[in-house]
């Protein structure tokens, strides 16, 4: 499994569940402290994810990482969960309906999967099914990059 192979999955996953912005943020230990960036991305509209970096608890990922529970946003810009700014990656992709959801292994966050649209959208549940059961598929991707 390589790198590249993660970020074709996610090319099919944009493409099959119609989303605009795909990506997995995983952490990276740095000097004692965790630090979350967006590693893997589909349908990014420049590199400036690149260089988002978040704490545990801070932006979508690092929310989503901290409770281990999903976050759905329909409408970022009047869902008044957090001022948009708290939310790099949505402001450096223009997103304005997110799906995230952690991927675990063995009750530990090991990544963040996000998807987005860029138009306000209804998030129905089949998607959220969908989606899920597409950020368990990649929990094998991401472990075997790890070895």
């Amino acid at each position: 499994m390589k790198e590249q192979d993660i970020a074709s999955e996610l090319i099919d996953i944009r493409l099959q569940l119609g989303l605009d912005f795909v990506g997995i943020a995983t952490a990276i230990a740095a000097g004692g402290q965790k630090e979350i960036r967006w590693k893997y991305v589909a349908g990014n509209r420049n590199e400036r994810y690149q260089k988002i970096v978040l704490q545990v608890g801070k932006g979508i990922a690092g929310i989503v990482w901290r409770t281990a529970r999903p976050m759905i946003a329909e409408d970022l810009k009047n869902d008044r969960l957090a001022p948009l700014q708290e939310y790099p990656i949505a402001l450096t992709e223009n997103l304005a309906s997110i799906i995230a959801v952690p991927i675990t292994f063995e009750d530990t966050v090991i990544g963040v999967m996000l998807g987005g649209y860029r138009k306000v959208t209804h998030i129905k549940a089949p998607l959220i099914g969908n989606f899920k059961t597409c950020a368990e598929g990649m929990k094998k991707s991401l472990l075997a990059i790890k070895e």
